[in-house]
């Protein structure tokens, strides 16, 4: 049975189920492979070091542009100055990132540090392979959020555009950016058959799916460094059944030319509601990884995106009038939602997925508009007066904040025609 059905029947129960332990890092006590053989010319920890990345080939911007607007212009230096002053903050990693997503591989922190060698060097940690230390970033240090998600800082710094060659300083060693790469693949394992994966649950996928595809060669398999067979294939077929079961209840109400509602259920459960997910799947299978299912389902979510935005955009409005005393939250989820949509719509045109058409393109605008009133209203609420305020008494609401700032710059960078997206 392939991974891609596997996920159509949910035979991987870890949503529900406890994390299952991270492999022991120590070479001297890997377990033993398991009875399925890996394909001869998979890599193991042993050989792993010489992997070579394979980087994109294509730069592209999106074939139709939003045009650019005072109030876009506005938008655009005001969620910059979030950016620029919040993440550039040393002591938070996780928020670095998406600075990076933002501002490119050349960001330099509030401290004078780049970004790039300064989440290495203060953050990184090495991991012992049979074939030599690679690299690897912890979800926490301390009380520290470094990535919350799998490869959250695989998928920034490949996004960005960071090279693969750049020697950065992890334990006082140097190692090309490249052993982050190697040490996650190595790291990644997922058997749904036997409920046994790295991943905390399928919404924790998306972000490594897309770092490891980043730089992948055709086909790559591997052994995990616990000894599970891996195949790149495999693994984006099955992110993009979840994708697709997830979905189901906007296919199900477009098809009956009804109005969804959000009651929690289906892609609704997902971080910034399955946009990850979907951004994840639609890299790796514009990259050249998985079946022609998979690529069916990236196509189709063209079509349920579209029809999702002004529901949901309605659904916010909607809430915005019954709940007046949680206006904070519910604007910086419009923020999240517009931000994010923009995003991912943005990067499937940008890969040649679809090219907008003109309805297409009102609803894009419609996006831009939705951020440039939530961000209004954001500051309106006196939210951006003093972030640090907001941070000591809703730390998931400051990192909202500055996290979706940062994707509605990268949205609104490729939906003007600014930005190129590598892959």
């Amino acid at each position: 049975m392939s991974l891609f059905t596997l996920a159509l029947f949910g035979l991987w129960a870890c949503q529900s189920s406890p994390k299952p332990a991270e492999p022991s890092t120590d070479a001297s006590s890997l377990p033993s492979p398991p009875s399925v053989a890996a394909p001869s010319d998979a890599w193991t920890p042993a050989t792993i070091s010489g992997l070579a990345p394979t980087l994109p080939t294509h730069h592209t911007k999106v074939p139709v542009v939003i045009p650019a607007t005072p109030e876009i212009e506005a938008a655009l230096t005001k969620l910059g100055k979030v950016v620029d002053t919040r993440a550039t903050d040393p002591t938070t990693p996780w928020a670095i990132g998406h600075g990076l997503l933002a501002r490119g591989p050349d960001l330099v922190l509030s401290n004078g540090q780049p970004a790039v060698d300064w989440v290495f060097e203060q953050y990184g940690q090495i991991l012992s392979t049979p074939g030599g230390d690679l690299l690897q970033f912890p979800e926490t240090k301390g009380d520290v959020r470094v990535e919350p998600h799998s490869d959250l800082m695989l998928k920034g710094l490949t996004e960005a555009g960071v090279s693969p060659d750049r020697i950065v300083t992890v334990q006082g060693k140097p190692h090309p950016v490249a052993d982050l790469w190697r040490g996650s693949l190595i790291r990644t394992y997922l058997a749904p058959d036997r409920n046994h994966s790295r991943y905390s649950s399928p919404d924790d996928i998306a972000w490594s799916l897309q770092g490891l595809t980043a730089w992948a060669p055709p086909g790559l398999s591997w052994v995990a460094i616990d000894g599970t067979p891996m195949n790149l294939d495999d693994l984006t077929d099955y992110t993009a059944a979840v994708l697709y079961k997830e979905t189901r209840v906007l296919a199900q109400a477009r098809a009956a030319g009804q109005p969804f509602k959000r009651q929690g259920q289906g892609i609704f459960r997902y971080t910034c509601g399955g946009a990850h997910l979907l951004q994840g799947v639609s890299y790796a299978v514009m990259r050249g990884f998985g079946s022609d299912q998979a690529r069916a389902v990236v196509d189709e979510q063209v079509l349920l995106q579209f029809y999702r935005f002004p529901i949901e955009t309605n659904i916010y409005q909607q809430a915005l009038a019954a709940f007046p005393n949680q206006q904070e939250k519910l604007q910086v989820q419009r923020l999240k939602f517009a931000g994010h949509f923009l995003e991912s719509m943005s990067k499937m045109a940008a890969m040649g997925i679809y090219s907008p058409d003109d309805a297409q393109v009102s609803v894009l605008k419609e996006a831009a508009a939705e951020i440039v009133d939530a961000r209004d209203q954001i500051d309106a609420l006196g939210l951006l007066t003093d972030l640090d305020a907001v941070r000591a008494r809703d730390e998931q609401l400051y990192l909202d904040i500055v996290g979706d700032s940062a994707h509605s710059i990268r949205g609104l960078g490729l939906a003007l025609g600014r930005t190129e997206l590598s892959w």
